[in-house]
């Protein structure tokens, strides 16, 4: 019995435009079958069990061709029971996937079609260009650069000589001189406007606009690469009015955001709906410990100093099957807002909440707030702890390590985000070259000031994601 293939179209390119279909067809693919245009990061959704071919095609070099394509289709739906074939753009809008689901029907294997956004839309979106607008294009045609077999140019261009449509050349990056040459000679108007349009929703989108008179001469001084769409017609014009994308505050920015989380961190969100091209590197992991100390809890102030803490505490009271009404004569003592909301999902709501969330404030807000003959026991990380013990009979509990994981990053960034003190110290060991870092924190600010002295360091108001936003958002303009 043979499995199924989804023929699935990934969009323009930013992993963001993917549908939901889409999505849940790669996380539950048991072999994924992709091209060159996607975004690597959408693989991160397989299972790790996932077999992950590339097949992908740039010009003149195909890693396969498209009838071994076919053929390996056919080869792994008999092997597994989903198998997803993804794809640039929409399937079958250039894409070869008719070519394909003829193959698999052939073949008498099962298939499905899931439809991406093409950027022949899309990427006009991204530039400003509405594909058609009331008042100057009643339609548009969408026209490949590219003909079979890498044959000359094939078309009649007196076809394209009505103004009142749009005209979206595709892959044209290597045929713009013979594109535009052949529409001044079949007789369209030299001030017609034209745009060209490169990795079009991409981080590194680029794009130029000009006449047929003389976007050639524009496209010889710039550095437009492959993939690039070609638009021709009036509505080019209203690319000044509608461009959204290239008013991004951050567009091509380089940033690096150094944390030791393997979740997207909304300040890398935040970055990247700016423009930026963001990276988040992992340079530690969280591992949750099995404590030996048993704890008598009377009469303590708990002391959660981080998120991990709390994950670590719960964590530890399960496996030594502590019953939490043993906690019923505690109270609970939080750094900061985002910690306290952790805590109470749990089911108990902090007794104190410091309203800066770093250490320097923290401690002092403990001594002012501590009650008499109560002692602190402080949930921490096995490497150090910045809380300080108000008494000799303070107790310390270690529930969590944060594993250093070798990098090598030897990248130049704009901007570098710091979520943590041992991030400073750990991309210290790499050859990352900045001059702006943003840091959560005093204490992540003194590792700053110590191992890289001549960098610019802005620092949060509020030691949280929140609060890095906030900060970068005032002095965006150093960036």
């Amino acid at each position: 019995m043979s499995g199924k293939v989804y023929l699935v179209g990934g969009g323009p390119g930013a992993i963001d435009l993917y549908t939901l279909k889409a999505i849940e067809c790669i996380k539950k693919a048991d072999c994924i079958v992709y091209d060159r245009l996607i975004d690597p990061k959408i693989l991160n959704y397989c299972k790790l069990e996932c077999e992950k071919i590339y097949v992908g095609k740039a010009a003149s070099r195909h890693t396969l061709p498209q009838a071994q394509i076919n053929q390996l289709l056919v080869e792994k739906a008999q092997q597994y029971q989903t198998v997803v074939r993804l794809k640039g753009g929409d399937v079958y809008v250039f894409g070869r996937g008719g070519e394909e689901g003829l193959v698999l029907k052939a073949a008498k294997i099962d298939f499905e079609v899931v439809p991406g956004l093409s950027s022949a839309l899309a990427g006009l979106c991204y530039a400003g260009i509405p594909i058609t607008h009331r008042n100057l294009a009643s339609g548009f045609t969408v026209i490949t650069a590219h003909h079979k077999n890498n044959q000359d140019d094939q078309w009649d261009y007196h076809q394209f000589l009505n103004d009142d449509l749009t005209y979206v050349f595709m892959m044209g990056h290597e045929k713009l001189e013979q594109i535009v040459t052949s529409l001044k000679a079949a007789g369209k108007k030299e001030d017609t406007p034209i745009a060209l349009i490169s990795n079009a929703t991409r981080v590194n989108q680029k794009s130029i606009y000009g006449t047929l008179a003389n976007i050639i001469d524009q496209f010889k001084q710039s550095n437009l690469t492959s993939p690039m769409l070609i638009v021709v017609g009036k509505v080019v014009s209203l690319h000044q009015e509608l461009d959204f994308y290239q008013k991004k505050r951050l567009l091509n920015k380089k940033v690096l955001v150094a944390c030791v989380s393997d979740n997207e961190l909304i300040i890398s969100k935040y970055f990247k709906e700016q423009g930026a091209f963001v990276k988040q590197l992992q340079l530690g992991k969280i591992d949750y410990l099995i404590c030996q100390d048993v704890i008598d809890f009377n009469h303590k102030l708990i002391v959660f100093t981080s998120q991990n803490g709390i994950k670590g505490f719960f964590n530890y009271l399960n496996i030594k099957k502590i019953d939490h009404r043993e906690l019923a004569n505690v109270r609970f003592a939080c750094i900061g807002q985002k910690t306290a909301r952790l805590l109470l999902q749990y089911g108990y709501c902090s007794d104190l909440v410091s309203r800066q969330a770093n250490s320097y404030d923290f401690n002092s807000y403990l001594k002012n707030n501590i009650h008499k003959d109560e002692q602190l026991l402080i949930i921490r990380a096995k490497e150090h702890s910045n809380i300080e013990k108000i008494t000799i009979q303070d107790q310390e509990l270690i529930v969590y390590e944060n594993k250093e994981l070798m990098v090598c990053e030897n990248e130049c960034y704009d901007l570098v985000c710091f979520t943590c003190a041992s991030s400073v110290v750990r991309l210290a060991k790499c050859n990352a070259d900045f001059k702006i870092a943003l840091s959560i924190g005093p204490m992540t600010t003194q590792a700053l000031k110590q191992y890289y002295p001549e960098v610019k360091v802005i620092e949060a108001d509020d030691s949280s994601y929140e609060g890095m936003i906030k900060v970068i958002k005032e002095n965006i303009n150093v960036l």
